[in-house]
Parts: C-alpha cells; sequence; structure tokens
C-alpha cells in the first residue's frame, strides 16, 4: 500500500472511528466449526454409513449449533454451511437448495406477509380490544377475554411471535396499566398474572390451529419426509387437537391464577380503556374488511381442502394476491418484512440438510440404535412414548429457538417413536404440538418469550418455575387422550394423537 494508505483493517470510518467488526463472532463460530469437526473426524464412522451421510450429519450438526449460539444470523449461518457443502463435496447446489421449491415451506414464507397486514391494516387490534372490551370487567376475566382473542387470530395469523409479541404483549401492558401495574413495583397487582396468562396462552393457542404457528407446518414437511404424510392436514390436526387444547386454554388463566394470584381481582377501567382505544380508531377501514374477508375465505379454503381439491398454497397464494390487488397489503410491504426472506433462506437450506440425513440412512441408523436400548430396557411402547416425548420437551432448556429444535431433534424422536411402537400419525402430532408447547419454557425458548420477559413484570424465579409447571400441566391434560387410545397390550392407538397437547 502508499505510505498515505492506511491497512484495510485500521480504516476510520464515519467521523475517524474504526469501524467495529462485523462478520462471523469469533467464540460462537469456533463452538458451531468445532462441534462439526468433532462428529466428522473424533467420532468412527458407524458400520452401515457411508463416510458422506456421516459428513451429511457433521454439516447439519454444525448447522444447528451455529443457528443456536448464532456467530451470524441464521441466514448466514444456512448460507455458509452451505458452501462448507459444495466445497466439500457433501452435497450438490440442487441437494442443498432442494426444499426453494417446497409448498409448505412457501406457506411458512407468506405467513408473514398475513401477518403484516394484521399490524398494518390495524385489525388484530380491534378484535382483541372488542373482546377485552366486553369480558374485561374482572382480572381473570380480562384474562380470558385476552386468551379467547389471541385463540381466535391464531386460527388466520400464522406467525406466533408476531401475534403474541407483536399484537397482544402491548395490549396486556396497556391493560396491565389500566388496571393498577403501570411500573415496576407494581407487577403483582395485575400485571404479572395478566402477562403471565397471555405468554403461556399462545402455545395453547398454536396448538389448536394447524396455521397458529410456523413451525406447525414445518414439522408436517419433516414427518412427511420420513413417510409419514398426513393427509387433509387442517382437518386432521384440528379433530386431533380441539378439546384438549380447548380444555387447557380454558385452564390456563386458572392456573395462573393460582400460581401467580394477583392483588387486584377487580378491573373496571380496563373495558374503559379498550372502549376508548376502540373510540380513537374509528369505524373498521375498507382494508381491515378486505383483510377480514380474505382471511375468512382462506380458512374456509383450507378446511374444505379435501373436498375442493385445492392445496393450502394455493389458497395462501390467492389470499395475498387479493391483498395486493386491493392495496390491502402492497409490495413495498412485503419486501420489508425482512423476516419472511430471513426465514425462506434458512428454513429451506436446513430443510434440504434434513432431508438428506433421512436419504442416507442417518435417521434410521438413530433411530434403530435408541429404540433397541428403549426396547431392552424392557419398555412397552406406550411408556417409551412417554419417555420419549418428555426427553423431546426438557431438551428445550438447551435451545433459543423453537424452529431450531425442531429441525434438530425433530425427525429423530419421531422415527425412535414409530420404532418403538407408536403408531405414526401419534408421533408426528404428539412431538408437533409438544414442539409449541415448549416455547414458554424459558424466558429465552421462543421468539417472543425476550418480550413478555423484557417487560419486567415476572422474576425470573417465576418465569422457570411457571414454565416448568405448565409444561408439566399440558402434558397431564393429554394424558387421557393417550390413554382413551391405549390397548391392553399397551400399545397406542392413533386416536390418542394428541398426546402432550395444550
Amino acid at each position: 500500500l502508499p505510505p498515505s494508505a492506511d491497512p484495510p483493517t485500521a480504516q476510520a470510518g464515519a467521523g475517524g472511528r474504526s469501524r467495529a467488526w462485523q462478520g462471523a463472532k469469533p467464540v460462537p463460530l469456533a463452538i458451531a466449526v468445532g462441534l462439526g469437526l468433532l462428529v466428522r473426524f473424533a467420532l468412527p464412522v458407524p458400520a452401515g454409513l457411508s463416510t458422506q451421510a456421516w459428513s451429511t450429519l457433521a454439516l447439519f450438526v454444525s448447522t444447528v449449533a451455529g443457528i443456536v449460539v448464532a456467530p451470524l444470523p441464521p441466514p448466514g449461518v444456512a448460507l455458509c454451511a452451505l458452501a462448507v457443502g459444495l466445497l466439500t463435496g457433501t452435497l450438490t447446489f440442487a441437494e442443498g437448495v432442494a426444499a426453494f421449491t417446497d409448498e409448505v415451506l412457501w406457506l411458512v414464507f407468506l405467513a408473514f406477509f398475513f401477518t403484516r397486514g394484521f399490524a398494518k391494516t390495524g385489525l388484530g387490534d380491534r378484535i382483541a380490544l372488542s373482546i377485552v372490551k366486553a369480558v374485561g370487567h374482572t382480572t381473570l376475566g380480562l384474562a380470558y377475554g385476552l386468551n379467547a382473542a389471541e385463540g381466535l387470530l391464531a386460527a388466520g395469523m400464522p406467525s406466533s411471535a408476531a401475534r403474541a409479541a407483536g399484537v397482544f404483549y402491548p395490549l396486556v401492558v396497556s391493560t396491565a396499566k389500566a388496571s393498577g401495574s403501570p411500573k415496576q413495583g407494581t407487577e403483582k397487582r395485575s400485571g404479572a398474572f395478566l402477562v403471565q396468562a397471555a405468554f403461556q396462552a399462545t402455545g395453547n393457542s398454536s396448538s389448536l390451529w394447524l396455521y397458529g404457528a410456523a413451525q406447525n407446518l414445518l414439522v408436517l414437511r419433516l414427518a412427511s419426509q420420513c413417510g409419514y404424510a398426513i393427509s387433509l392436514p387442517f382437518g386432521a390436526w384440528l379433530k386431533a387437537t380441539c378439546v384438549p387444547a380447548l380444555v387447557a386454554m380454558a385452564l390456563t388463566p386458572l392456573l395462573v391464577f393460582w400460581a401467580l394470584p394477583p392483588e387486584v381481582r377487580a378491573t373496571p377501567a380496563a373495558p374503559a380503556e379498550a372502549a376508548r382505544r376502540l373510540r380513537s380508531m374509528g369505524p373498521p377501514s375498507r382494508d381491515e374488511l378486505v383483510l377480514g374477508a380474505t382471511v375468512a375465505g382462506m380458512l374456509a379454503l383450507w378446511a374444505l381442502a379435501g373436498p375442493l381439491g385445492v392445496p393450502p398454497v394455493t389458497t395462501a397464494v390467492l389470499g395475498i394476491s387479493a391483498l395486493l390487488a386491493t392495496g390491502a397489503l402492497t409490495w413495498e410491504d412485503c419486501a420489508a418484512e425482512v423476516g419472511a426472506w430471513s426465514t425462506l433462506t434458512w428454513f429451506a437450506i436446513l430443510v434440504s440438510m434434513s432431508a438428506l440425513l433421512n436419504r442416507r440412512g442417518i435417521v434410521s441408523w438413530l433411530a434403530a440404535g435408541i429404540s433397541a436400548r428403549l426396547a431392552s430396557a424392557g419398555l412397552a411402547p406406550a411408556p417409551a412414548f412417554f419417555v420419549l416425548l418428555l426427553v423431546y420437551a426438557v431438551s428445550h432448556y438447551a435451545f433459543a429457538s423453537q424452529v431450531a429444535h425442531v429441525s434438530a431433534l425433530y425427525v429423530p424422536f419421531v422415527a425412535m417413536m414409530v420404532k418403538t411402537g407408536t403408531p405414526p400419525t401419534v408421533a408426528v402430532l404428539a412431538l408437533a404440538v409438544v414442539s409449541n408447547l415448549f416455547g414458554s419454557l424459558t424466558p429465552y425458548a421462543s421468539a417472543q418469550a425476550p418480550v413478555f420477559y423484557g417487560g419486567g413484570y415476572v422474576s425470573l424465579k417465576d418465569w422457570y418455575r411457571l414454565g416448568l409447571l405448565f409444561l408439566m400441566a399440558n402434558m397431564a391434560i393429554g394424558w387421557p387422550s393417550a390413554r382413551c387410545g391405549g390397548s391392553s397390550s399397551g400399545s397406542i392407538d392413533s386416536s390418542a394423537a394428541f398426546c402432550g397437547s395444550g
């Protein structure tokens, strides 16, 4: 370089200051890469598996670890992993991006645009405020009103994080202030109770509706890659989940009321606050009416997908097209939804890798090994099912992302359950539901958890205590479903599809 030039690492940014490093974080990067190298070179390739299959597992482990410890944002991790796979010959480009044309991935992608529509038009706020106005005269009634509104919106708002954190958390805080919990120091009056009741409700509403959370669509796709596809998924999901999910939704406020009792039991100001906000919103706008009609039509098409022969992704594309054509949503709105594009990128690459694990025999090898150990321990199918379900749920303490957990463990656990005697439908749906429930286990368990915890209404000790309490309670609510399906031989029938639900 000429004497007057600075080395690239010392170049000054704006104002003469050195620009901070914006690349991969060294320690998380070392962890992710180290785990992959450990699997590939420190562990022997098992008999019956090819070196390429074992390399695929190492690459997958490194990718999931990278998503968890985050040396880069998830799309950056996925693209770097794809580059490593291409350079090492572990996978081809077509294999690494195969899921970009997957219908379920596009449903997940388009779900973000509908979420943007609810936020832009204000329809989500209007529905929630209307219910609070009707039933918010007591603290307990307010919790039921918020949860009913959340459950209603979950049918057509397929992002649990956006629904809970973007729509309902601001409403919960507003109503908490109106009922005597305006700031820290007054949490026990009503704020802590309302925050936990609303937060715990998200897992229940996400479990009730197939389109209540993006990971629901992902798990069905992963299951279909293993040969466990569910026909007419919208109806099958609702039929399997409706009773225990609704029971759990009804019991959630009562359980929080017992575990974290509010000092204020009556909230006469909450309906007035909701009415005030509704008045300030004015009558429903044209865009709200368009979005409401579009979502209603989509729900009808999803429910009648079998008889009408309309694939779910077709319904979603029609819905987005209607919103764009009417101007209720613009392309600029869609382009600004960064989460949609990021999710499409890393979801697709991760799902593509997951499919390779199955095709190259890793999943069947892992399932056979662990299921053989369970069988040698003398466990019948039903006890083995519950052991695996509990292990799958509790292991979420090690994850900061529901999607990362699902991507890493869902397929192996489905395979292990089936190997130990669980009917495929039961395994697919039970693990799918638990994948929603463990999102409230810790303050970092899901995308919405840090938002609710960050408000300061609930202490860390109470957060962990209630997280474990609700996980166990929801699984107990699902226990009768499993027992009803059990036979005298100790197996589990497909009528128990919603075991461990809530």
